[in-house]
């Protein structure tokens, strides 16, 4: 018997779990020294480890046994319709879903988990549903208290954050060699907004310069289904003395915005 199980008898009920995986363009390779992924494990004898530090704007792994969870199990011709979700909140925000299991020729198996962590993110509490197409509902959740993790900073990492209420947190000085994390909420340039076939179909692109040479472009943000989310994307410091960055939103439909500090952009010292 799981701890923090709830049963609800209700109306047929479809589990959707929405799957989050690991953006190919997030920054970082891991977070451990040997290149692997921190992996949480969560085992059958109700222990939680995690072999490694939790480090803002690093992946990690979930490793979940699937016998904490075996309330509101079925099957029907011949087929499993039940499914387990997990649900991240980071810093007390909404919780992100993702999918712990998938069906495999009609039977629920584990599902690789990787989970991005915000690159801001100082705490994160993880929680854990069941359900099946008959309306049950079980939840291992730490007797209601959810699975509370600190996450350590970066400490090479400077932030820059543009937020959708239009205010922007800058650092007056960023050194070079260090990292630069741009934090771009994309409310903040919603002109260019819109979605097609249940995906986002727009983005913002991050724009910069040093010193007024080469313009380089990084995606500011990502697709999360129909929403656009940040990618808090990386910038390596070279040598020099200014940063400039600014931003510009495209859609499939031919829109573009931009937001550049009224044609200023942002500017950044570099020592």
């Amino acid at each position: 018997m799981s701890r923090s199980t709830k049963y609800l008898a209700a109306a047929l009920v479809t589990l959707v779990a929405c799957a989050e995986t690991a953006d190919p363009e997030s920054p970082g390779t891991g977070g451990k020294a040997d290149g692997n992924l921190t992996t949480l494990t969560f085992a059958a004898d109700w222990s939680e480890s995690a072999d490694g530090a939790l480090v803002a704007g690093l992946p990690i792994r979930i490793d979940y046994d699937l016998d904490r969870l075996t309330a509101c199990r079925g099957s029907t011709n011949g087929s499993e319709v039940w499914g387990i979700t997990g649900y991240a909140s980071f810093d007390g925000g909404e919780p992100k879903a993702f999918e712990v299991t998938r069906l495999v020729n009609g039977r629920a198996v584990a599902a690789p988990i990787e989970l991005d962590i915000p690159a801001r993110a100082a705490r994160v509490e993880l929680w854990f549903q069941n359900a099946n197409r008959w309306g049950c509902v079980a939840y291992d959740s730490n007797e209601g208290a959810n699975y509370a993790f600190d996450i350590e900073a970066r400490a090479d990492v400077a932030y820059a954050a543009f937020t959708a209420d239009g205010a922007e947190d800058l650092p007056r000085m960023v050194n070079a060699g260090d990292q630069l994390v741009v934090h771009y909420e994309p409310e903040r340039l919603a002109q260019c907004a819109g979605s097609t076939a249940g995906n986002a179909a727009w983005s913002v692109t991050l724009n910069y310069q040093i010193d007024g040479g080469a313009v380089k472009k990084l995606l500011a943000t990502r697709a999360d289904g129909p929403n656009l989310v940040p990618a808090d994307p990386e910038i390596t410091l070279p040598r020099g003395r200014d940063l400039a960055l600014w931003f510009e939103a495209t859609n499939r439909w031919g829109c573009h915005a931009y937001d550049s500090n009224n044609s200023a952009n942002y500017h950044i010292a570099i020592e």
